[in-house]
């Protein structure tokens, strides 16, 4: 892995588009409303890309419900949430979910947040993340693995001191590198983190830092700093693969979900960029 973190040549990326459909009802283009849930993507999207810090650190609450709330004006007003709309753009009414989550701040309901949101919202984020690839994710623009860093920021913040979060985090004896990993998080420093993971790979007992979250913020890490195009596709299906051996159910999910590791960043990070490359002419 390069210690230098170039911006991945997200030009590179167009011929992959040839290989992979993304389903209709991801993008939410082909519904009556589908006009508004366009201009709510490009809100999510520019939340999360507009607001300095973001990739590392909470947005603050007050910017959160502003978009929350003119996204659920805007959507109601246009008949969205009508019953005759019930199976329209499942995507984007989970996305709202999502950062509705993040304006939560009773702790014993943000320790259980996908569990307690009953089958309907955990249904759907577990076969996003396991069962659908994350390619065909990106690809239809709705920043999933951006609002589950969000949730995963706001949750770890409000259980800090009432949760054992080392245990959670794999580092209760003291870690390292997720002592440099979260310095480097404050400053959004990636260079900083690739270098910490470069010394944590270099080490013969990766395990004892920071056991399974540990080893999947290392990948993760890798993706993130990969310039080249077919490794970083590798890498993104790897984490895939990685997530579906840590992640069965809701419930750990949520444990997964409150880790102080960069983890969710990184991934957003790293499948992000190819929701902003240029999409070829549809022909």
């Amino acid at each position: 892995m390069t210690r230098v973190l170039p911006l991945i040549a997200l030009t590179l990326l167009v011929p992959c588009w040839a290989q992979l459909a993304v389903p209709e009802d991801l993008e939410c283009e082909k519904g009556p409303h589908a006009a508004v849930w366009k201009q709510v993507k490009k809100k999510f999207r520019s939340l999360l890309e507009d607001t300095p810090g973001a990739l590392f650190n909470p947005i603050p609450e007050e910017k959160l419900k502003i978009v929350v709330d003119d996204t659920i004006a805007q959507v109601k007003g246009a008949g969205g949430f009508d019953s005759t709309s019930t199976d329209e753009c499942g995507y984007g009414k989970l996305a709202l979910q999502l950062l509705s989550v993040c304006l939560v701040s009773d702790p014993m309901a943000v320790a259980q947040t996908v569990q307690s949101a009953g089958e309907s919202f955990a249904s759907p984020v577990l076969t996003l993340l396991l069962d659908i690839p994350w390619v065909a994710t990106a690809l239809s623009g709705w920043p999933l693995f951006g609002l589950l860093a969000q949730v995963s920021l706001r949750k770890a913040a409000l259980l800090e001191g009432i949760v054992d979060l080392e245990s959670i985090d794999g580092v209760n004896k003291g870690s390292p590198y997720f002592t440099s990993m979260r310095s480097a998080m404050t400053s959004s420093d990636l260079t900083a983190m690739a270098d910490a993971t470069l010394q944590y790979l270099d080490k013969n007992d990766v395990e004892g830092d920071g056991g399974a979250l540990g080893a999947l913020t290392a990948l993760a890490t890798q993706a993130a700093v990969q310039s080249n195009v077919q490794e970083r596709l590798n890498l993104i299906n790897g984490l895939q693969e990685a997530m579906k051996r840590a992640v069965h159910n809701s419930q750990e999910l949520d444990m997964m979900l409150a880790t102080r590791w960069p983890l969710w960043s990184l991934i957003h990070f790293t499948v992000d960029a190819i929701s902003i490359a240029p999409a070829p002419e549809k022909k």
